[in-house]
């Protein structure tokens, strides 16, 4: 076979937003210099996101049949995302182990991914870390691979950190004090014992017998396995937002946020732009998907948009997913102050507008990153998991602040910091500049593109 004029390249994530985005913006990327032949493969569940891929060729999509249901938090039901986001971290661990760790789904998908690997025989693969079966079959078939990693990258080399750095999920900052040192080794020990738990370990010795017969490299799955093969990593912040830790490698790239070259200010609705323009402050509040509003959230946040004042407005984007049951949560009327949308054409146009201060969030990485590349401070309340480390990093920094729990005392006192004290608008200013220097898209496609290998060593798979 005659190698085409431009790389094939095979995308693959799971469809889940935070997961799916940096993979479009980079397919977006990639179509609009007509760079690539790509392929995008995804659960049908993430169809009409590659369908609409702009840029001057179709992006064909690969169908990984559906996301199993159990496994979609978009899906989850109140209480399971409730046992995945208490007070108790470890408790979290092991309830978010309990529901995502499924050896059966995991084989089944890695057979279809090595089949539709096989069947595109891309050059390179740009590949999610929480899609592992595609990862395994990339792997196994020889085909070269950038690993995306929307999450601290630090998490992915857990096995290789000292005691002294700050354990994934514990939320505890890199500059800790004698008992937080404390409470992290007992946080690295309790998240070990969450995962030796009889009910995961048995099981998943079983599986890596089993991965370990079929020819899977990475038997075990460990992350930092499969960074290691990778031909480049691609993570989206910096250092000086993430913590450096030991012996980061050569081949990781810290590309900053994946955003477009230009982005012009505004939400794309004229009348929210309208609305914005009526308030010399805006506070923006947009908690993700899979985050769904508590009662006691949205009591906390009206009685402080009734507090803020009325030179102070709330722009409240709640998702479609939670917007089903969220009217019999709100009172009426609302706060005067206070507009609750269900879409925002575009939130980094939104986030771009001057009259919007302030970025209250569930801290996210693809938020965290969009709200501070633009220079706005940010206020956040930890979803879940990474969230908790993501706010210790942002306050760390001085770039925002973090609350514990819907309170509106709490909610009140830290906006009027963040609207109010020039200091943190002006790190979050030079954070902002350090994320667009690094590069964002065009450097992770220029990445991507790379790890192409040359005709003249394209494996017998691509002949």
């Amino acid at each position: 076979m005659t190698r085409e004029r431009v790389p094939r390249i095979l995308l693959a994530s799971l469809p889940s937003t935070g997961l799916i985005n940096p993979l479009l913006e980079i397919a977006g990327e990639l179509n609009e210099r007509g760079a690539a032949d790509l392929w995008f493969a995804s659960t049908e569940e993430g169809r009409g996101h590659v369908e609409r891929i702009p840029g001057r060729n179709t992006v064909r999509f690969v169908s990984l049949g559906h996301y199993k249901a159990e496994l979609d938090p978009s899906r989850w039901d109140d209480a399971t995302l409730a046992s995945m986001s208490s007070p108790s971290r470890l408790r979290n661990i092991a309830a978010f182990i309990d529901k995502n760790i499924d050896h059966e789904y995991t084989a089944q998908q890695y057979e279809r991914a090595l089949q539709e690997f096989a069947r595109v025989r891309p050059d390179v693969a740009l590949i999610d870390l929480c899609t592992p079966w595609a990862i395994d079959a990339a792997i196994k078939l020889g085909v070269p691979y950038v690993l995306s990693v929307p999450a601290p990258i630090s998490g992915v080399y857990l096995d290789r950190l000292p005691w002294s750095f700050p354990t994934p999920f514990s939320g505890l900052p890199l500059r800790m004090s004698r008992r937080q040192q404390l409470s992290n080794v007992l946080f690295r020990l309790g998240a070990m014992a969450a995962y030796a738990r009889p009910r995961n370990l048995l099981p998943t010795l079983a599986a890596t017998r089993r991965r370990r017969k079929a020819g899977i490299a990475n038997a075990a799955a460990v992350p930092s396995r499969y960074a290691d093969a990778a031909a480049a990593v691609l993570v989206f912040s910096v250092f000086g937002l993430e913590y450096p830790f030991p012996s980061a490698p050569d081949h990781l790239h810290m590309v900053g946020t994946l955003m477009p070259e230009t982005t012009t200010p505004g939400s794309g609705d004229p009348e929210i732009d309208a609305w914005l323009e009526s308030y010399a402050s805006v506070v923006y509040i947009g908690f993700g998907t899979v985050m769904r509003p508590t009662q006691e959230l949205v009591d906390a946040v009206v009685a402080a948009c009734a507090r803020l004042g009325p030179d102070v407005g709330v722009l409240w984007k709640v998702s479609r997913a939670a917007g089903a049951v969220l009217p019999d949560l709100f009172p009426d009327p609302l706060p005067g102050n206070l507009k609750v949308v269900s879409w925002v054409p575009s939130q980094l146009g939104l986030l771009a507008h001057p009259r919007v201060r302030v970025f209250f969030g569930h801290g996210g990485g693809n938020a965290v990153n969009e709200g501070l590349v633009f220079g706005k401070p940010l206020l956040i309340l930890p979803f879940w998991m990474d969230c908790h480390d993501l706010a210790a990093r942002v306050v760390e920094a001085g770039v925002g602040l973090s609350i514990s729990a819907p309170d509106a005392d709490q909610i009140v006192g830290k906006l009027r910091r963040l609207l109010d004290e020039d200091g943190f608008r002006e790190r979050a200013e030079q954070l902002g500049r350090s994320l667009k220097e690094a590069g964002g898209v065009s450097r992770a496609a220029d990445v991507l593109l790379s790890c192409a290998p040359s005709p003249e060593t394209v494996a017998p798979l691509h002949r």
